[in-house]
C-alpha cells in the first residue's frame, strides 16, 4: 500500500470518526443528566468558565491550532500555568460590575504524538488549582452555596490532520476534532455537565519562511444551555489570529493571537439579540525560548477584549513544551560582532537584498571556480532521491584522528574568512541520511586542520541545509541530523565540542533555485559559521 493510500484511508477514518462524534453527544449528554437526576439545561454552574485552552502539539501557538505535526511516533509532553483575573462579572443594578469570580489559577498537563507524519493526536488535562468565588446568589439566585476552589475540568481529546500535497504553495491547511470528557465538577464552574466537542479548520501563511500567520474557524458543542443572568449560553462558534516570528536573539520567538467566541444558543422568548456576555474575546501576547534543542518555555500575559462570560481582565501564563523556536531576526545574527550567520558573506544578491545591514565587508572572498558544471554524481550525492535508486556504496570509516596532516602551508578545501570557513567543495551524504560520504572526509579533515590551528575561534556553528524534495519536516530534521553529523565528526578529529554548536534549517535558506537540478545541489549544503573569537 502506498503512501497516498494511506493518507486517503486516514482522511476518511477520520472523517466518519468526527461525524459520528457530532451525531452522539446530544444523545450522550441527556444520558448523563438524567443519570445524574440534574436539570443541566438550567443549571448556570455546569460551564467551564476557563477560556484559555493552551493546544498541546509542539508547533502549536498558545491558545490556537497550528497546521504544523510532529514527525511519526515523535512525541512531546509539557504543561502551562495561568492567572485570570475577575473572569466572570455578572452585575445587579446595585452593584452593576460585581466581581462575580474574583481569580481563577489553571494547571493544564499536555501531551502529544505525530502519526504518519500527516496526523497529530494530543491530549489536556485541565485542572483548577485554585478560584475565588464572591456573591454566587448573582449567578444562582435559588442556589448560594459556595463553589469547590479546587476541581478537575473536562478532559480534552485532540486529533489534527495536515491536508497533504501543499508543499508548493504558501499556505497549509488542517483539520481539527476534539472531544470533550466530563470528568470536571458541573457545580463549580469547572465542567460543562456532560460529552462535548469541536471542529476546526486551520489555516496557516508563512512569510519569507520566517513570520508564520495563522487562522483558527471552528464549532463548539456543549453540552446542555445555561442562562446566566441575561447570557444564554452553550454551543459556540470559535474564532482566532496568530502570529509567530523569530525574536532579536538566537532560540528567541514571540507569538501574538486573539481568540474568542460567539454564543449560538436560542434565546428565551423574553429575551432578545445579543448579549455582551455571550461574545467573549481575548488578545495574548507571550515570548518563547528554546532553553535546549527538545524543549522551550513560553512566558506571557493577555486581556480581555469585551465582558464576555470568562474573559479576564488580565491573564498571566508560563508554559513548557516541545521545542518549537526558530531563533534570529530576518536571518541576522545578532549577537556576532561582525557577521550574519545565517547569511554567505560572499552572496552579491544577499548584499543586494540586505541593503547595507550586514555589518561587516567581505574583502576576501573565494573566486568561484572556472568550471562550474556539475556532474551527475554531484547532482545525486546529497539529495533525497525520490525514487530510492541511488548506487552509493556505504562508505569507508574515517581515518583515525592520528593521520590528519596540520601544517601550517596548505590551506586545501578549507580556508578562514572573515565571519566563517569556508570550504570549496559541498560536503555530501548518503542519500537521505545523516551518513558523510567518505568524499567529505578531506574537505571536513581541512575544517578540524584550521579549527586546530586557529584556537581563537571559541564559538563555530555548524548549519545544515537540504533542498526542497519532500516532506518540510523530515527535510528539517535531515539537515539538524546532517550537521549534528559534521560536528561528531569534527570532535573525532580532536576538536573540543564546546567550541562546537549546530543547527538545522532543512529547506528554508535556500541559496539557488530549487526548480533546476542544479540548484537543488547547491542548496544540499553545510556551512560553518564563527560565532565567538577569543578577544585580541
Amino acid at each position: 500500500m502506498n503512501v497516498k493510500s494511506i493518507r486517503t484511508g486516514l482522511w476518511v477514518i477520520f472523517g466518519v470518526a468526527i461525524c459520528a462524534f457530532f451525531v452522539a453527544p446530544p444523545t450522550a449528554s441527556t444520558a448523563y443528566a438524567q443519570e445524574d437526576g440534574a436539570d443541566e439545561e438550567n443549571n448556570p454552574r455546569a460551564f467551564q468558565l476557563q477560556r484559555f485552552r493552551p493546544t498541546p502539539g509542539p508547533g502549536d501557538y498558545m491558545g490556537l491550532w497550528s497546521t504544523a505535526v510532529s514527525p511519526h511516533l515523535d512525541w512531546s509532553a509539557g504543561f502551562y500555568f495561568n492567572y485570570a483575573d475577575t473572569p466572570l462579572q455578572l452585575g445587579t443594578p446595585q452593584a452593576p460590575r460585581q466581581d462575580t469570580m474574583v481569580y481563577q489559577s489553571q494547571f493544564d498537563l499536555t501531551g502529544s504524538l505525530g502519526l504518519f507524519d500527516v496526523v497529530e493526536v494530543g491530549v489536556v488535562v485541565p485542572w483548577t488549582m485554585r478560584q475565588r468565588s464572591r456573591d454566587l446568589g448573582i449567578l444562582a439566585p435559588e442556589d448560594g452555596s459556595p463553589i469547590s476552589q479546587t476541581a478537575l475540568n473536562d478532559l480534552r481529546l485532540s486529533t489534527k490532520y495536515q491536508i497533504p500535497g501543499l508543499d508548493d504553495l504558501p499556505i497549509a491547511l488542517a483539520v481539527v476534532g476534539g472531544m470533550s470528557i466530563p470528568t470536571g465538577d458541573s457545580e463549580s464552574l469547572t465542567g460543562d455537565g456532560g460529552l462535548g466537542g469541536e471542529l476546526v479548520a486551520v489555516g496557516e501563511y508563512v512569510f519569507k519562511h520566517t513570520i508564520r500567520l495563522g487562522a483558527n474557524l471552528g464549532f463548539r458543542y456543549r453540552s446542555g444551555e445555561r442562562q446566566m443572568r441575561a447570557n444564554v449560553l452553550g454551543n459556540e462558534i470559535i474564532w482566532g489570529l496568530a502570529g509567530h516570528s523569530p525574536l532579536f536573539a538566537e532560540d528567541f520567538d514571540i507569538l501574538a493571537e486573539v481568540e474568542g467566541a460567539f454564543a449560538v444558543q436560542p434565546s428565551p422568548s423574553h429575551l432578545s439579540g445579543v448579549r455582551r456576555g455571550e461574545v467573549p474575546a481575548e488578545a495574548r501576547m507571550g515570548v518563547r525560548w528554546g532553553f535546549h534543542p527538545d524543549w522551550s518555555t513560553t512566558v506571557g500575559a493577555g486581556t480581555g477584549m469585551s465582558d464576555g462570560v470568562g474573559t479576564p481582565n488580565w491573564r498571566i501564563f508560563i508554559g513548557i513544551n516541545g521545542k518549537w523556536a526558530t531563533g534570529g531576526w530576518w536571518n541576522v545574527d545578532f549577537r556576532s560582532p561582525n557577521f550574519a550567520g545565517e547569511m554567505d558573506p560572499c552572496d552579491p544578491l544577499i548584499r543586494e537584498q540586505q541593503q547595507g545591514r550586514l555589518r561587516f565587508d567581505p574583502a576576501d572572498c573565494p573566486d568561484p571556480p572556472e568550471d562550474d558544471e556539475l556532474t551527475e554524481e554531484d547532482i545525486w550525492a546529497g539529495l533525497d532521491d525520490p525514487d530510492g535508486d541511488t548506487d552509493w556504496e556505504p562508505p569507508p570509516p574515517p581515518p583515525p584522528p592520528e593521520e590528519l596532516d596540520h601544517g601550517e602551508d596548505d590551506e586545501g578545501f578549507a580556508s578562514l574568512r572573515q565571519g566563517a570557513i569556508v570550504i570549496m567543495e559541498q560536503i555530501t551524504f548518503e542519500t537521505g541520511s545523516a551518513q558523510i560520504h567518505s568524499d567529505s572526509f578531506e574537505v571536513l579533515d581541512d575544517v578540524a586542520t584550521l579549527l586546530h590551528r586557529n584556537q581563537d575561534i571559541r564559538l563555530m556553528r555548524i548549519e545544515g541545509h537540504t533542498d526542497s524534495v519532500g516532506n518540510a519536516e523530515m527535510n528539517l530534521r535531515l539537515s539538524e541530523d546532517r550537521a549534528a553529523s559534521v560536528r561528531q565528526y569534527l570532535v573525532d578529529r580532536g576538536i573540543d565540542g564546546s567550541r562546537l554548536t549546530t543547527v538545522g534549517y532543512g529547506e528554508y535558506e535556500p541559496i539557488a533555485d530549487n526548480a533546476t537540478a542544479e540548484g537543488r545541489a547547491r542548496n544540499r549544503r553545510v556551512d560553518f559559521n564563527i560565532m565567538e573569537m577569543a578577544p585580541p
